[in-house]
């Protein structure tokens, strides 16, 4: 009887649960917050993506590409509405499009790259293991077979 290896989900690299990610990106979130608000208004309004989009990279590397872009888009627009100039409105001013397009094409970059490199990560871990899985498996077999002509 052979047994094949069937891989479920194997763009889902990660080890955390979806409920971990989500926890963990939405303390980041408060976190950033926080320091944000702590920071003052001339920090925020000068570097009011800038953090969030560095805990999202963080997110990528650890939870995968999916946590990191919903996180990004909710991060981006809330900074939006409460850290950029104009505050508690919101709105895009050719000079804040320009810097919020510039900092969105970084993050998206660095979410692209990690998630790739991840999954890479990934593959070449399966592959091991698999390989690994398979030396055994052989080895097994032929111990069978050296018992046998032993008999």
């Amino acid at each position: 009887m052979r047994k094949s290896m069937i891989i479920r989900n194997l763009h889902n690299w990660s080890p955390y649960t979806r409920f971990t990610a989500a926890f963990f990106a939405g303390s980041s979130f408060v976190l950033v917050t926080l320091t944000l608000h702590y920071m003052g208004n001339y920090f925020y309004s000068a570097h009011s993506y800038k953090l969030y989009f560095f805990a999202a990279i963080l997110i990528t590397f650890f939870f995968g590409a999916l946590t990191a872009s919903i996180y990004t888009l909710c991060a981006s627009i809330y900074a939006n509405l409460y850290f950029a100039p104009q505050f508690g409105v919101f709105s895009i001013m050719m000079n804040e499009l320009e810097r919020f397009s510039i900092h969105f094409i970084f993050v998206c970059a660095g979410i692209l790259f990690i998630e790739i490199l991840q999954r890479q990560r990934f593959k070449s871990k399966l592959l091991l293991l698999v390989s690994e899985s398979r030396y055994l498996s052989l080895l097994r077999r032929d111990n069978q077979i050296l018992q046998y002509k032993r008999m």
